[in-house]
């Protein structure tokens, strides 16, 4: 795809994702972490996050089910997957930083 406004590399939502839980004071509000050494984050907000995305990548139409469908594919490629306990809108990063 083309540069985002930043003319840096296009961001995956995964980085997306983790960008956001790294700055709670902005983002606290629509996506925060419940175990951080697990890699396990909430969605608050799915509405806002799914705007923020859209923003990022320049896709007015972005929605949280559009966000969804791609957070599932990365379940196939090991990046992200449901935690042991599941519940709506919590997501684990496989390999958490």
């Amino acid at each position: 795809g083309s540069l985002d406004a930043l003319g840096s590399q296009p961001i995956h939502l995964w980085q997306f994702l983790k960008e956001l839980l790294l700055k709670p004071h902005s983002y606290g509000r629509f996506i925060r972490w419940l175990n951080k050494e697990k890699g396990i984050f909430k969605i608050e907000d799915s509405a806002q996050v799914a705007r923020l995305w859209g923003i990022r990548k320049n896709r007015p139409a972005m929605n949280y089910d559009k966000l969804s469908r791609s957070i599932r594919q990365y379940y196939k490629k090991g990046i992200i997957r449901k935690p042991d306990i599941s519940q709506r809108l919590v997501y684990q990063f496989v390999h958490p930083i």
